[in-house]
């Protein structure tokens, strides 16, 4: 059988609420979050430090040291519809652009693929948070 889709969304209403504005705020509400989540999972012999900085259209994520040296960073900017994030130093880069799915809820688009705001913020940190600094 064949997804089922409402038939009757008010997708008027929903669409007044999915707009880049919104979704980027908490976006940054979640990497804020995700960032202290991480550092609480830092060991004692561990010396990366994540740090979060915001500006007024971007936020960004380092990995540092803890002594004020950066090793890679990870950014979101917003313009229009769409949210870019880009890595410095890290293999981060894609465009997604805000949008109604077929059910009215907000959701992300990279690519062809639809995406929740959890796996926007996993896409974008991932590497950033769990893969081995290589250039210690």
């Amino acid at each position: 059988m064949a997804h089922e889709h409402p038939d009757d969304v008010d997708w008027v209403t929903a669409q007044s609420k999915c707009n880049a504005a919104s979704i980027f705020a908490r976006l940054q509400t979640g990497v804020m979050q995700d960032v202290e989540r991480r550092n609480s999972l830092r060991r004692p012999d561990d010396d990366l430090l994540f740090e979060f900085h915001d500006e007024e259209e971007t936020f960004e994520v380092t990995r540092g040291n803890g002594r004020g040296q950066v090793s890679a960073a990870v950014k979101f900017e917003r313009a229009g519809r769409r949210i870019h994030v880009e890595g410095e130093d890290i293999d981060v880069d894609f465009t997604a652009v805000v949008t109604l799915d077929v059910t009215g809820a907000c959701r992300l688009v990279v690519g062809e693929a639809m995406y929740s705001e959890w796996e926007i913020r996993r896409m974008a940190l991932e590497v950033l948070f769990f893969e081995d600094d290589v250039s210690d």
